[in-house]
């Protein structure tokens, strides 16, 4: 008596993933097909170092126990701001182009970016966080130095960084499909102006 035993294979003949094995490159456009944030998200960036900053000289009257529940509330709302963003993102515009453009540097492990623009904007990231921090410093201990010195240093790299993410965008844009369809909007063939075109 003959028992037959049928194993899914993890692999096919072809080299192929079975229907039960994990397939990495499938996986991979799941994770690059996140969208930017849009527009909204680069204003948000623009907008936070100085309000952050300015919330925190809020202590010298508010105390500043007060004043850091204020800084994360507002942490929270730049948050749902940015996913607000991704939803209402269209395409077109220097701020979407930034926003695209941090996207595709975020997923540079799955498909990778020039290697200059990779290292400036590292570079250019890591002078921004100092910035934003010597500022934030400055708003504790209301030091008007430290706090120009680093919203200065903070906005200047943060402009140049703009600028790299751009070139990102516009050099990778045609490398993965996904990217390519980031700035279009879905339509919906139901709309009257649908409709008229159709006819």
């Amino acid at each position: 008596m003959q028992t037959h035993q049928r194993n899914a294979p993890s692999e096919s003949s072809s080299g192929q993933f079975g229907p039960l094995a994990p397939n990495p490159s499938l996986s991979m456009l799941k994770m690059s097909s996140v969208k930017p944030a849009g527009a909204l998200g680069t204003y948000v960036r623009i907008a936070g170092p100085s309000v952050v900053t300015a919330i925190l000289w809020s202590h010298l009257w508010i105390g500043y126990v007060v004043s850091i529940v204020l800084v994360l509330i507002a942490i929270l709302g730049f948050a749902a701001l940015a996913r607000v963003g991704a939803r209402l993102s269209r395409g077109g515009g220097w701020a979407t182009e930034v926003s695209f453009g941090e996207r595709i540097w975020l997923n540079r492990l799955q498909t990778p970016v020039p290697q200059d623009i990779n290292v400036a904007l590292t570079t250019l990231y890591l002078a921004f966080l100092t910035g934003t921090l010597v500022a934030m410093t400055g708003g504790l201990t209301a030091s008007p130095i430290l706090t120009g010195t680093g919203l200065i240093v903070c906005y200047a790299a943060m402009t140049v960084h703009f600028h790299k993410l751009r070139q990102l965008y516009r050099a990778m844009k045609n490398k993965n499909p996904l990217y390519r369809f980031w700035s279009y909007s879905a339509q919906n063939d139901n709309t009257p102006k649908a409709k008229a075109r159709a006819y």
